[in-house]
């Protein structure tokens, strides 16, 4: 592992463990955005996480009796619903322990955990041997990684021939809004987000050897999303407060609301295939 890479699954990690018990508590254990079918849409911010994933899940299109990962997992909101809605066997992996100790709780509740299982593993670097996954969904997960070629080999490395791939991530429209945004300087969170531009996706699956590469381009149905996360957040203003400190925490209420009125973000669906 590089000193970079490394640096960044340590902040990553950090941050994902001090406020996990605070976003478990919030929009059915989801820390990602929305999807809104279309400006009269009148979901919750809870059921369009839950639409959210389903969008993913959708376009992974899993079989019964397949084994997937779930890279970046979060509480495991996501994974538990592939599992009720798909007889699928699921691995969730995250880099933050207090994720996996919740998420592996929640499974057991869910009566889940003899088909789900949580796992600390850096999405740089997984643990496990090649051709291990019929399918690997990443949801939010690839905006925190520093090297998004490399970890898509990595996919590409546990994936099955013909596996499939299903990706959401944040993006960028400009080259210039990627620069700044990308900067530790401009933003509170230190280089723990690494935007892609929207327009160069594609070829950052390419590269990493996936091929049947299809993209959409949701920011539109995802757009009303930082609005209930600062929502959220102010909601429970005080455990984030104890969780981040109360700058930070400032800071990172201003960032959103600012991404909230711009332009510039986008967010994609991804989905590609492993060669067979």
């Amino acid at each position: 592992m590089t000193s970079d890479s490394a640096s960044n699954s340590s902040k990553v990690a950090d941050a994902y463990d001090r406020i996990a018990t605070v976003v478990a508590k919030l929009w059915n254990g989801n820390l990602h955005y929305g999807y809104w079918e279309d400006e009269h849409d009148q979901s919750t911010f809870g059921e369009a996480t839950d639409r959210m994933t389903e969008e993913v899940v959708r376009r992974l299109d899993p079989s019964p009796g397949q084994r997937v990962l779930d890279l970046g997992c979060g509480t495991g909101s996501p994974t538990l619903l592939l599992a009720r809605n798909h007889e699928v066997e699921v691995v969730g992996v995250s880099i933050s322990p207090h994720q996996i100790s919740i998420a592996t709780e929640q499974a057991r509740e869910a009566g889940l955990d003899d088909r789900v299982r949580y796992e600390v593993a850096d999405a740089m670097h997984l643990p496990y041997p090649d051709d291990s996954f019929d399918g690997v969904m990443a949801l939010e997960s690839m905006v925190h990684m520093p090297d998004k070629v490399h970890a898509l080999r990595e996919i590409v490395r546990v994936l099955r021939p013909g596996g499939r791939v299903s990706i959401a991530d944040l993006t960028v429209h400009e080259a210039s809004t990627q620069e700044h945004y990308n900067s530790s300087e401009t933003s509170s969170a230190e280089g723990m987000y690494i935007m892609s531009r929207t327009d160069e996706y594609g070829d950052l699956l390419q590269r990493a050897g996936l091929d049947r590469i299809e993209i959409t381009d949701v920011g539109k149905n995802a757009r009303h999303s930082m609005r209930h996360f600062v929502e959220g957040a102010l909601s429970c203003r005080d455990e984030y407060v104890e969780a981040i400190g109360a700058e930070e925490f400032e800071k990172r209420i201003e960032e959103a609301r600012k991404m909230q009125d711009s332009p510039d973000f986008g967010y994609v669906l991804v989905s590609a295939e492993k060669p067979t």
